[in-house]
């Protein structure tokens, strides 16, 4: 009898220990539209962080996605996780500095001003050294990286692969064109005075046509190609570095429990580089580059060296 008044008292005892646990913070996670990289975003950061989740996925539709982040608003929540430009644009108009919002997946954020005390995030874009150090394992006698670019646009981009580009022992030529007619002469202007490519996402010679000139110019120059996207390197460049969303989500993730659990001002945090990316390798253009087969094996070890999983294109 005893043993039975002792399971009771259990019973008893059980919802009052689990109601006097605090609840878990509520986080809203807002998504621009239901692509599949967003989704993947949102898998990696439920991984992580150590909260309640809601998902909300925006219309296309400024008028919508503001009345959304109304509702969000009233509601209070530990924090916002905006994923992509529209999520993170309208949280930073709508939501009071009281409700932290972190954004990911915002390419160039910094053109949507996603800046104040209550604002950090995650880049889309790294600060060039894991791109030139991957070149640097491809073909390390190349010296003078080439970087096709409008400079009204993104001398801030030549400017930060300059510094990436010292301590790795390369130096950057910046290739300058103001207009998208002018990037086949100034390629053709750079024969024997660059040994390697890599590309920048520039708004007059970022589009599909000239990506497919710097990728005839270097194959044809037998030249490496670094591009932006696994995409570019399925088209004929010869690598690509680029940000895992799943890796974006768990990073979005840990840095929400810092927020959150340790207080820590979001306003304080410097927006993070990400910390996850994925490696894409054409076979078929590095074994054109010439020299030793090894290259593509020495990539290989690079990108094994820093967990980067690996796609390859032949």
């Amino acid at each position: 009898m005893k043993r039975w008044g002792w399971l009771a008292l259990l019973v008893l005892w059980a919802p009052l220990v689990a109601s006097s646990e605090p609840a878990r913070p509520r986080v809203v996670v807002v998504k621009s539209a239901g692509l599949a990289p967003y989704a993947a975003v949102v898998a990696g950061f439920i991984a992580e962080v150590r909260a309640e989740v809601v998902e909300v996925t925006l219309e296309d539709s400024a008028q919508t996605a503001t009345r959304a982040f109304q509702r969000i608003a009233s509601q209070k929540p530990a924090l916002v996780l905006a994923i992509g430009p529209l999520a993170a644009n309208t949280a930073r108009r709508t939501l009071d500095t009281q409700v932290p919002v972190l954004f990911a997946m915002v390419p160039y954020y910094e053109k949507y001003g996603l800046e104040g005390p209550n604002i950090t995030g995650i880049a889309l874009t790294s600060d060039f050294r894991p791109e030139l150090a991957a070149l640097k394992a491809l073909a390390p006698s190349a010296k003078r990286v080439g970087i096709l670019h409008d400079p009204r646009y993104s001398a801030g981009l030549v400017e930060a692969a300059q510094s990436a580009a010292g301590p790795l022992g390369l130096s950057i030529v910046p290739l300058a064109a103001d207009a998208q007619s002018k990037a086949e002469k100034v390629l053709a202007g750079s024969k024997e005075k660059v040994d390697a490519l890599l590309m920048v996402a520039d708004k007059t010679v970022g589009n599909a046509a000239v990506v497919q000139e710097l990728i005839a110019f270097a194959t044809a120059q037998h030249l490496p190609l670094v591009g932006l996207t696994p995409s570019q390197v399925k088209e004929g460049a010869t690598l690509a570095l680029a940000p895992s969303p799943t890796a974006i989500g768990q990073q979005a993730g840990r840095l929400a429990n810092r927020i959150i659990h340790e207080k820590v001002d979001p306003g304080a945090l410097a927006v993070s580089q990400p910390e996850g990316l994925d490696l894409a390798v054409n076979l078929s253009a590095a074994s054109k580059l010439g020299g030793s087969r090894d290259v593509v094996l020495e990539l290989l070890r690079f990108a094994a060296k820093r967990d980067f999983p690996v796609r390859v294109f032949e």
